[in-house]
């Protein structure tokens, strides 16, 4: 594999980058899977995951979206992500640790290696995993490119909801990693 490992906090360019259709080819699932495994592993991983509870309910939701669903899905990058976050929720109801192994990717490789976490970014990992349900879910949107009308829809919130459970979380952020006493953050 050819691209740079998905990187946890990455920055997703342009007003128009998360309902775009034109962002991928209906003809190209393998491109759309390997670039989208990826980025809904480090999405649950915002949101509390290990990365292997991560790996497990990405490769769930991408199974339910074939083989009917990716031709006529609207949005598949949000529809991967709430049924990819439906199956985290569901898998932490149903058990307390990762017993099943990760699977694998076509090409025998696993996803959980191509998610390379700095220091800082499993801090601020842990750190998320400090906050409400409620600001946690609307953060890992948020990190992940989301606007915060897009965030409400899929949530079936008010933009206005998503916008304070984003600034409460921001808050809650700034005083669990000490950046409210003036300490330097690398």
């Amino acid at each position: 594999m050819n691209e740079p490992p998905a990187r946890a906090g990455a920055e997703v360019q342009g007003p128009a980058r998360v309902l775009d259709l034109t962002a991928f080819r209906r003809d190209d699932f393998d491109g759309f899977y390997r670039r989208e495994v990826r980025a809904v592993s480090v999405f649950l991983m915002h949101q509390g995951a290990s990365p292997y509870e991560a790996a497990d309910a990405a490769h769930e939701a991408i199974a339910r979206l074939l083989p009917d669903r990716w031709r006529t899905v609207e949005h598949p990058r949000a529809w991967l992500r709430v049924t990819a976050q439906r199956c985290y929720w569901r898998q932490s109801n149903t058990r307390t640790s990762a017993m099943d192994p990760v699977p694998d990717r076509p090409g025998g490789t696993c996803p959980v290696a191509e998610v390379v976490l700095t220091d800082t970014q499993q801090r601020v990992l842990d750190a998320l995993g400090r906050l409400t349900p409620a600001r946690r879910t609307a953060m890992a949107w948020y990190l992940d490119g989301f606007d915060t009308a897009e965030i409400a829809w899929m949530l079936g919130l008010t933009p206005e909801a998503v916008r304070q459970n984003i600034c409460r979380a921001r808050r809650d952020l700034v005083i669990i990693l000490g950046l409210d006493k003036g300490d330097a953050y690398e």
